[in-house]
Order: C-alpha cells, then sequence, then structure tokens
C-alpha cells in the first residue's frame, strides 16, 4: 500500500465522519427551522447540503479532483427560489393593496353616485371606469411583478424622457378643470402626465443613486444631474399649476437622496433652497396664496379659500365613531367639492366615522411596514433603494392627502393613492406595487448566501480555537496517536 493511498483513506474516513456530524446538525436546524409550518425550509435543508459539502477538506481527493457531488451553488439557489413565485411579504403587499383598492372602490361609488347620475346620467359612470383603469393596472402590476428590477431601473432615464415631453405638451394641448390644465386627452382615454413623471423621476434618481454609491459627494457627477431633470419636472408640473404633485416628487427624490448616502451638509443646503422655492411659489400666485392663508384661518374666508376645508371638517365631524352608514353622506351632494377624488377621505369619516379612518390609517402604514421590510430583505442596493423610494413616495403622497382633508396641511389637490378615483392615479399606483412585490420576489437571495458565510466562518473559528481533548490510553500503554 502506497502512502499516496493511505492519505487517501484516512482522508476519506475524516470526511465521512464530519459530513455525517454536519449533515445531522444541518437536518436538525433545518427541522427547528421549519417549526409551526409543519414541513421543511427548502432554504435550510439547501444551507445544511451546503454546510455538509464544505465539510470536504482542501487535500480530500474529492476535492483535488474537483468531483465534489454535494456542493450547491446556494446564492443561485436560493435567489432562483426566491425569484420563482411570491414571498409572503409580497403576497402581503398585493393583498394591502388588494384591500385598498376594493375599500376605495366602495367609497368611490358612495361618494361619486349622485355627480354621476346628475351629469351623466349612471350613478355607475366613475365605478365602471375605475374598474376599467384596475383592469389595466392589475396588468401592469402583474407585468412588473414579473420583470426584473433591474430592467425597469435602466429603462427610467427613457420613462424620464417620454414624461418630460408629456408636460412640456400640457399648456397646449391639455384640457381645462377647475382653472388648471393637468391632463391630456389621447382618443378615449385621459392621461395625466404628472402621474407618471412621479414614478419616473423616483426611478431615475433611484438608478443614478444606486450606481455610484462611492460618488455620492460630487454635486457635479451625481447630485446635480438628478436635480436638474427634477427641477425641470417640477417647473413644469407648477406650471399647470399642480403645487401638491409637485411637492411629492420634489420629497421623494430627497428622501432617495438621503437615504443614499448624501452628506448631511448638501442635503440641509437643499432642503433649504427647496423650502424657499415653494414659499416663492406660493406667494407668487394669488390662488396658491388665497389657498394658504384660508389654511390658517378657514373661517376668514368661508365661500372662498376656506370654503373645502370647512365642508371636509363637516364631513369628518358628523361621521363620529361609526359613522353615517355607507351611502349616507350628505357632504357628498355637492357641499363637498371632489369628493370622489381629492376628499375621500373626508367622505370615509363620514360614512364609517373615526373606525373608518383608522382603518385607512392602518392599512397605510400596513403598506408602508411592508415597504421598508422589503427594503430591508433586498438583495442589493438598487433593490434597497428602489423599495425604500416607492414606498417613501407613496406615503408622503397619502400623508399630503389626508393632512389636507383634516386641515392639518394646506389644499394641494392630489389624491390619495389606491382610494381616489383617477385612472392615472391607480394605475401608477399599480405599477408601483408591482415593482415593490418584484423586490420582494428576490428577497433573501444574496442576503441568505451572505448570512450563511458568516456563520461557517463563526463555525471555523470555534472549531480552530477548540482545545483537544484528552486522548484515552491505550491497552498497550502510552498515548493515542492521532
Amino acid at each position: 500500500m502506497t502512502t499516496t493511498s493511505i492519505e487517501e483513506d484516512i482522508s476519506r474516513i475524516w470526511w465521512k465522519l464530519t459530513a455525517r456530524g454536519e449533515r445531522q446538525v444541518g437536518e436538525q436546524a433545518a427541522a427547528r427551522k421549519a417549526g409551526s409550518r409543519g414541513k421543511q425550509d427548502p432554504r435550510a435543508l439547501v444551507e445544511a447540503r451546503r454546510r455538509r459539502a464544505e465539510s470536504v477538506p482542501a487535500r480530500s481527493p474529492l476535492a483535488r479532483a474537483g468531483k465534489n457531488l454535494h456542493a450547491v451553488p446556494v446564492e443561485r439557489v436560493t435567489a432562483r427560489r426566491a425569484a420563482g413565485g411570491l414571498t409572503r411579504n409580497g403576497y402581503a403587499i398585493l393583498g394591502v393593496s388588494l384591500i385598498m383598492f376594493l375599500f376605495g372602490m366602495v367609497m368611490i361609488f358612495s361618494a361619486s353616485s349622485g355627480l354621476a347620475l346628475h351629469t351623466y346620467g349612471s350613478s355607475y359612470y366613475f365605478l365602471l371606469r375605475q374598474s376599467v383603469w384596475f383592469a389595466v393596472g392589475l396588468v401592469a402590476l402583474a407585468a412588473l411583478a414579473y420583470t426584473d428590477y433591474h430592467r425597469v431601473a435602466e429603462f427610467s432615464p427613457v420613462l424620464v424622457v417620454i414624461s418630460l415631453a408629456a408636460l412640456a405638451a400640457v399648456p397646449f394641448f391639455g384640457t381645462e378643470a377647475f382653472g388648471s390644465k393637468r391632463s391630456i386627452i389621447v382618443g378615449p382615454i385621459v392621461v395625466q402626465p404628472s402621474e407618471i413623471a412621479k414614478m419616473a423621476l423616483v426611478l431615475f434618481a433611484v438608478y443614478i443613486y444606486s450606481r455610484r454609491e462611492d460618488r455620492m459627494d460630487s454635486w457635479r457627477e451625481v447630485i446635480m444631474p438628478v436635480l436638474l431633470v427634477t427641477a425641470i419636472a417640477c417647473l413644469l408640473i407648477i406650471a399647470e399649476p399642480d403645487l401638491g404633485t409637485m411637492l411629492v416628487v420634489a420629497i421623494s427624490v430627497f428622501a432617495v437622496l438621503f437615504l443614499a448616502g448624501a452628506p448631511l451638509r448638501k442635503l440641509a443646503v437643499l432642503a433649504t433652497l427647496g423650502c424657499g422655492a415653494t414659499a416663492v411659489f406660493i406667494f407668487t400666485s394669488a390662488y396658491r396664496k388665497a389657498r394658504f392663508l384660508a389654511f390658517l384661518d378657514p373661517w376668514s374666508a368661508p365661500r372662498e379659500g376656506g370654503f373645502h376645508i370647512i365642508q371636509s371638517m363637516i364631513a369628518l365631524g358628523s361621521g363620529n365613531i361609526s359613522g353615517l352608514g355607507l351611502g349616507m353622506s350628505r357632504q357628498k351632494f355637492f357641499y363637498l367639492p371632489n369628493a370622489h377624488t381629492d376628499f375621500i377621505f373626508s367622505i370615509i369619516g363620514e360614512e364609517a366615522g373615526l373606525i373608518g379612518t383608522l382603518s385607512v390609517l392602518a392599512l397605510f402604514s400596513a403598506f408602508i411596514y411592508l415597504g421598508v421590510r422589503t427594503a430591508r430583505g433586498a438583495p442589493d442596493r438598487l433593490g434597497r433603494l428602489l423599495a425604500m423610494g416607492i414606498t417613501c413616495m407613496l406615503g408622503v403622497q397619502a400623508l399630503i392627502n389626508m393632512g389636507a382633508a383634516t386641515g392639518v396641511l394646506p389644499i394641494t389637490g392630489i389624491t390619495l393613492p389606491f382610494f381616489s378615483y383617477g385612472g392615472s392615479s391607480l394605475v401608477i399606483c399599480m405599477c408601483l406595487a408591482g415593482i415593490l412585490i418584484n423586490v420582494s420576489r428576490r428577497e433573501g437571495g444574496a442576503n441568505a448566501s451572505y448570512d450563511g458565510r458568516k456563520e461557517r466562518e463563526r463555525g471555523d473559528m470555534r472549531r480552530r480555537n477548540r482545545r483537544p481533548s484528552p486522548s484515552p490510553a491505550r491497552p498497550g500503554g502510552g498515548a493515542r496517536i492521532a
């Protein structure tokens, strides 16, 4: 028997012993992790198999020959398994989004039935149109949920160009409603370009900042390109005029910049400039100035600038705890303007009371929590920024809408995501939910492999630092040779 064959036999025996121990430990860990679910977790089993595979010593024959059949590329396995279907987080995001939409559909029908019957001769007019837009949005959600979000982010520059061109066309081809031009009619479809611009600018900011992590302190290379595009879009939006959408866009891009790691000194400068520009936009327009002064004292102009706030407060106060009942709102009958769009939250408070408004807050809180959870589990920087950017944008828009309805913030004329009537708003919200689900489908791929590597490193360190146990004495005397 040659020396090489002896080394191979010893190596094979050692590998079997350690592999058996690793296998038992891995199977026990997988069983514990499966726990209450009553079935084995595939990721835990894959991790156990990989630990067993890496227990093969570097000098073993299998390792030298490259025939380690137990080695499993767990990064690919876990990422592929996570991307193959919806995770629990993805199902939760989809469920919360659908609940908000269905809740909104009921309230849209209740708030708009009188207006629809008076104007169009059918109380189902707005309900049917919103249902059609929901079908379009559901298709968009499914498509974006199963399209790699890296490709979606790469398409953002093209989407920005399209949205800027559409915004520039609004003053010339837009339709005027309530004193402003915000929509363009394309055949039977009414499109609001500012809604598309919101999503496009957030995706563009995330795409740029995720690629230049090491240069986030550079004004010229990183910060200014995104801010320049955002400033152009904000000027086009404020020219409609639409101050509320402009604020949502500016705050969302600022939040992405903060989350991307921009220096606080530069953020302070941008925040100061943004607040100053907003003040200029408010006080250089007689209409916006009157709205702002009415926000400070609504009863100073109860039939002019303060009319919306007063009627909204009456609606919320009439609801009390449990509300007047579904369909029993009085403010929707031409007292509260835009009851099915900007002030849907007030109608919810009137018909469902405090219970209904708290339910809306709970749904948005759950959506924000799921968005943050998705960001924490995202496999890369792009996914984290994308999830947080989408969550911030929808959260800020909901906060501004509910703040205006309750009199906490000035009236800006933006919709409540998922609840208010509006085709462009609903489709964009569904698209954003689809992208968020897309990120959640890939959560755990890179993180699982990273956690597995850290656990193996700790295990290797413990084995290296373990003191050898004393060997039992041989029958013939002396110590046993290891």
